[in-house]
C-alpha cells in the first residue's frame, strides 16, 4: 500500500506545476486561427493566379503585375500580423524577413538590378532567390548539383554585386546608365551606342579591383586548394542574369581557360568577363531578343579547369526530329572547345532514350587534332595519337551513362536541353554547362495535330483540373505512401490517390503528375507551377485504369492520358515552350515569382522550419499556417480554464470513452437538453467522424490487458511531464464546431491530440495527430509508435516518431477525404489503445500492421 501511496504523490507532485494557461478563450483562439486561412488564402490565391500566367495561354501587362504584387504585400503582412495576433506576438521576427522579401521585390519591379547580396557564393550555398546576382549558368550548375546529384565542377561564383562594386570604384556608373537609357529604347540606333559601348568594354578590361574582392578571391582559392591541390587552375565563365535560361546567349561573352589559381589572375580573367557584357556582339544580341531592356549585370563562375579527355555536346532531341526519342552526342578527344568554335572534326552518336538508352547509329570522324591544356595556361592545339584518330571518341558505357545524365536535365528542366560536358582522367562524367535547346516550329509541316491524336488510345479525357500545364511522358509509377518515394525512378509519371507537398521530393524526377484528388491551390499544385512539372488533379478512378510501368502521355493542357508515347504532343511542346519567354512581362514576372512562390520550408517536422529559413513569401505563408495550426493544437491545454469558462457535458456514447464536449458553434444539434450529449446530436464533421471510426465492428477490444506490476511502475514513472498536466490530467475533452475538433484523449497511460480542420476549401484543412505513453516497458511502447507510425505513413500523413512519441501531420485534402482519413484515424485510436502489452517483438509489428491495413481488427483478440 505505501508503494502506491508513493506513486499518487509522484504524480501529484509533476503535476502540481500546473499546465501552459491558454492567453486567449478556445473562441477568439479559434476565431483568430480563421482569420490566418482568411489571410493566407488571399495571399496564396493571388501567387497561384500570377503562376497561372506564365502558361503561355494569357495576356497580361505590367499594371496587372503592380496591381496583383501590391494586393499580395498586403495580403502576407495581414497573414503576419493575424498569426502575431493569434500567439500574442511570439513571431515579431517574421516582420524583418517580410521586409527583407518585400525589399527585394521592389527592386525587381522597378527595374532595378539587385546590388545588395554577398561578393562572392560558394556553388554550394547558391539556392534558386539568388539566381538574379549569380546569372543563369552559374544558377543551373548549383541545381545541377545540389538536386540531381551530378558531378559539375567545384568552384565559386563572383556575382553581380561584384560587377557593381568594379563600376561604382572605377568612376564608371554615369557611362552604364548612359549606355542603359539608350538601350531602353526600342529604337535606337545600334551605330549610335557603338562609341560608349567601346569605352566601356576598355575601360572594365582595365578596371582595378575594388576593396576586398580580392581578398575574398584569394580566400576561395586557398580553400579550394585545400580540396583539390595545389596544381589547381580555373575556368573563369561568364554568367550573365538572362544566360542559359530562356535565351542562350551562346558565344557571347568571354570565358577565360586554363587560369592559374592567383588571386590577380583570376581578377584579370573575371575583368575580361565582365567586359564581354559590353562586346559587340553581346550587345547586338540583347537589342535583337530584348529590344527596349538595357539593364543586365554579369556574375563570372570560377571552376576548377577539368583536364578533359573527352568532351563535347548533347542534344537531348535530334533537332530534325524534335517529336522522337533520339538524342544526338557530339565529341571530340580533348577539350570542348573544338566543337563549340567549330575547330576540330567530331564524332556523333545518335542514342534512343529509355531506362536503357541504345546507339541506333554513329559517324565517327578521322580526328586530326585536339585542344588540350597548355602548360602555364590557356589552351594548345596538338596532334590526336594516332590510335585514336579513327576510333570513337565514346564507348558504348561511355554513352549509355552520358545519355542517363542527358535525360535527367531534360526531364529536371521540363525541355529540350544543350548539354557541355567531359569526362576526365579518372572517367568521371563532369557537367560544364545546361541550358535551352531551341528547335524549329515543325507543327506546320505536320499538318492537324487534332488529327493526328486520333489514333492514340485515350485512357481519360476531360477529366480532373489543371493544377500545371504541358506534355509530360513516362512509366506509371504509384504512390501510395511517402516511403514509395524512395524508390521512384528517373523519369516516370506519379500517380497518386491524393497530392502532398511531401511530392518535392522526387518532382525533379518526374515527367508528370497525375492525383485522383486534390486541388490546383495546394502546395504541390504551386510547386508543381514553379518548377514547371505537367500536373493534373481530381482525376477520377485513375488508379484503376493504370499499372506500374505503363508507359502513357500526360496532355495537362487539355486534361487527356494517352496510352503510350505521343510523338505529335512532344514535337509541340519543344516547338512551342520558349515562345512565350520573348515578352518583357513574361520576365519580370518570372523573376518575381523566384522571390514569391518557391517552397524551401517543405517539412514543419525539419530543425530548419523557422522563420530565419523563409526565402519566400510562400515560406512565410507556410510558416505561419503551421504555427497557427500548433495554436490551435495547443488551445486545450489549460483544462482547468476550458472547465471553468465553459459547459462542458459529457458525451453519452456506447464505447466508455468519458467524453466531455464543449461545443463552440454548431457541434451540436441546437435542441438537445439535458446534462448529457447523445451521439446522435453530434453535428460536428470531425469529430463524429472520428467516434464512429471508434465504433467500428472489431476496433474496440474489452478484453483487460495483462500488465505486469513492473510495466505499471515503469510507464508511471516514464511518463513525460507535460503528460500528465494541463489536457492530459483526467478528464477526455473535445472542443469542437461543425468543421472542427480539437480531441485529447487519455485512456490509462496511453495519450492522444487529434486537432483538425475540416471546410469546403481543401487548402484550409488539416490534422494533427500526436501519440505517446503507455502501460508498458520503453521498449513494447516504442514498437506500438513504429506500428502507428507505419499505418499513418500509409494513409499519407507526414510522420516524427521517437521512442514512445508519434507526431503525425496532413493537410490539403478536400472534405471527402478528410472524412475518409478520421474514420481510419478513430479505428486506429481503439485499435492499438492497449496493444503495447503485445508489442514482444519487431516481427509483431509488421504483423499487426498488416492486420490493421487488411481491415483484421480482430487480431487482438487471437493471441
Amino acid at each position: 500500500m505505501d508503494v502506491f501511496k508513493g506513486i499518487k504523490k509522484f504524480i501529484e507532485d509533476r503535476m502540481a506545476g500546473g499546465g501552459a494557461k491558454t492567453p486567449f478563450p478556445a473562441s477568439v483562439v479559434f476565431e483568430r486561427f480563421r482569420e490566418v486561412l482568411n489571410c493566407n488564402n488571399k495571399a496564396l490565391e493571388i501567387i497561384a493566379d500570377l503562376g497561372e500566367k506564365l502558361s503561355g495561354d494569357y495576356i497580361f501587362d505590367k499594371q496587372y503585375i503592380n496591381d496583383s504584387m501590391k494586393t499580395l504585400e498586403e495580403a502576407v503582412l495581414q497573414s503576419v500580423h493575424a498569426l502575431n495576433s493569434l500567439s500574442s506576438g511570439r513571431y515579431q521576427e517574421l516582420y524583418a524577413v517580410y521586409d527583407r522579401l518585400t525589399s527585394r521585390l521592389h527592386t525587381v519591379m522597378a527595374g532595378r538590378e539587385d546590388r545588395t547580396g554577398p561578393i562572392i557564393l560558394d556553388l554550394k550555398d547558391i539556392t534558386r532567390p539568388h539566381a538574379v546576382i549569380v546569372g543563369g549558368k552559374n544558377s543551373h550548375l548549383a541545381q545541377i548539383a545540389q538536386n540531381l546529384g551530378l558531378k559539375v565542377p567545384d568552384g565559386f561564383v563572383i556575382t553581380t554585386r561584384a560587377y557593381h562594386d568594379l563600376v561604382d570604384h572605377n568612376g564608371l556608373r554615369r557611362d552604364v546608365d548612359a549606355i542603359e537609357a539608350m538601350m531602353d529604347d526600342p529604337d535606337v540606333d545600334v551605330d549610335a551606342i557603338e562609341p560608349l559601348r567601346i569605352k566601356l568594354e576598355t575601360s572594365i578590361a582595365a578596371a582595378k579591383p575594388p576593396p576586398d574582392l580580392i581578398s575574398l578571391i584569394g580566400e576561395r582559392l586557398d580553400e579550394m586548394k585545400v580540396r583539390l591541390g595545389q596544381d589547381l587552375m580555373l575556368a573563369v565563365r561568364s554568367s550573365a542574369q538572362e544566360e542559359d535560361m530562356d535565351f542562350s546567349f551562346a558565344g557571347q561573352f568571354h570565358t577565360v581557360l586554363n587560369v592559374p589559381a592567383d588571386p590577380l589572375a583570376v581578377f584579370d580573367a573575371y575583368r575580361s568577363v565582365a567586359a564581354s557584357l559590353f562586346g559587340r556582339r553581346a550587345i547586338r544580341y540583347r537589342l535583337r531578343v530584348f529590344p527596349g531592356e538595357g539593364h543586365m549585370s554579369i556574375a563570372a563562375g570560377c571552376y576548377r579547369m577539368v583536364d578533359s579527355k573527352i568532351s563535347g555536346i548533347v542534344y537531348t532531341v535530334d533537332p530534325s526530329e524534335p517529336g522522337g526519342d533520339t538524342m544526338m552526342i557530339v565529341s571530340v578527344w580533348g577539350q570542348g572547345e573544338a566543337v563549340v568554335e567549330g575547330r576540330a572534326s567530331a564524332d556523333t552518336f545518335y542514342v534512343k532514350k529509355g531506362a536503357n538508352p541504345l546507339l541506333v547509329r554513329q559517324k565517327i570522324a578521322v580526328k586530326e587534332t585536339g585542344l588540350y591544356l597548355k602548360q602555364g595556361g590557356g589552351l594548345e592545339t596538338r596532334p590526336v595519337p594516332d590510335a585514336l584518330k579513327d576510333a570513337p571518341s565514346l564507348t558504348v558505357e561511355q554513352l549509355e551513362k552520358l545519355s542517363i545524365q542527358a535525360m535527367q536535365l531534360e526531364n529536371y528542366y521540363r525541355r529540350p536541353q544543350d548539354i557541355e560536358w567531359a569526362i576526365d582522367g579518372k572517367g568521371d562524367i563532369c557537367i560544364l554547362q545546361s541550358r535551352p535547346l531551341v528547335v524549329a516550329d515543325t507543327m506546320a509541316q505536320q499538318g492537324s495535330l487534332a488529327k493526328a491524336l486520333q489514333k492514340y488510345e485515350l485512357i481519360v479525357a476531360d477529366t480532373g483540373a489543371v493544377a500545371q500545364q504541358g506534355i509530360g511522358v513516362g512509366p506509371v509509377y504509384i504512390v501510395e505512401t511517402v516511403s514509395d518515394l524512395d524508390r521512384f525512378p528517373e523519369g516516370a509519371v506519379l500517380v497518386s490517390r491524393r497530392d502532398s507537398s511531401q511530392f518535392i521530393r522526387v518532382m525533379h524526377k518526374t515527367a508528370a503528375i497525375v492525383t485522383e484528388v486534390g486541388t490546383p491551390v495546394s502546395h504541390m499544385s504551386t510547386l508543381c507551377r514553379e518548377l514547371q512539372i505537367p500536373c493534373l488533379v481530381n482525376v477520377n478512378g485513375i488508379l484503376s485504369l493504370v499499372q506500374n510501368g505503363m508507359e502513357v502521355t500526360v496532355d495537362a493542357e487539355d486534361r487527356r492520358i494517352y496510352k503510350g508515347r505521343v510523338p505529335e504532343l512532344l514535337a509541340f511542346k519543344t516547338s512551342t515552350n520558349l515562345n512565350i519567354a520573348a515578352a518583357k512581362e513574361f520576365r519580370i514576372l518570372k523573376r518575381l515569382l523566384n522571390t514569391v512562390s518557391s517552397l524551401n520550408l517543405v517539412d514543419p517536422l525539419m530543425d530548419n522550419f523557422v522563420p530565419e529559413a523563409c526565402e519566400t513569401y510562400h515560406d512565410i505563408l507556410r510558416f505561419v499556417h503551421e504555427k497557427a495550426v500548433g495554436e490551435l493544437v495547443e488551445m486545450g491545454r489549460d483544462e482547468r480554464c476550458l472547465l471553468k469558462d465553459y459547459w462542458a457535458r459529457p458525451l453519452d456514447f456506447p464505447i466508455p470513452v468519458g467524453i466531455l464536449v464543449i461545443d463552440m458553434g454548431g457541434g451540436v444539434s441546437a435542441d438537445v437538453t439535458g446534462d448529457k450529449v447523445p451521439f446522435s446530436a453530434i453535428t460536428s464533421i470531425p469529430f463524429k467522424t472520428i467516434l464512429e471510426g471508434l465504433m467500428f465492428p472489431g476496433v474496440w477490444h474489452t478484453r483487460a490487458a495483462n500488465i505486469g506490476f513492473g510495466d505499471l511502475v515503469t510507464s508511471i514513472v516514464n511518463v513525460p511531464t507535460d503528460a500528465l498536466c494541463g489536457q492530459y490530467s483526467g478528464h477526455n475533452i473535445a472542443i469542437i464546431t461543425n468543421d472542427y475538433l480539437n480531441l485529447s484523449l487519455r485512456f490509462g497511460y496511453h495519450f492522444n491530440i487529434i486537432d483538425v480542420y475540416c471546410s469546403d476549401r481543401a487548402r484550409d484543412n488539416h490534422i494533427y495527430f500526436r501519440f505517446l505513453g503507455g502501460a508498458t516497458d520503453i521498449t513494447k511502447r516504442s514498437r506500438r509508435a513504429r506500428l502507428i507510425a507505419i499505418i499513418l505513413e500509409a494513409f499519407g500523413f507526414n510522420v516524427e516518431s521517437k521512442g514512445d512519441i508519434v507526431i503525425a501531420r496532413s493537410g490539403n485534402m478536400p472534405k471527402v477525404e478528410i472524412v475518409r482519413t478520421l474514420n481510419i484515424l478513430g479505428r486506429l485510436v481503439g485499435f492499438t489503445r492497449q496493444l503495447d502489452v503485445q508489442m514482444d517483438s519487431d516481427e509483431q509489428v509488421d504483423r499487426y500492421a498488416e492486420a490493421f491495413l487488411m481491415g483484421d481488427y480482430e487480431i487482438v483478440n487471437r493471441r
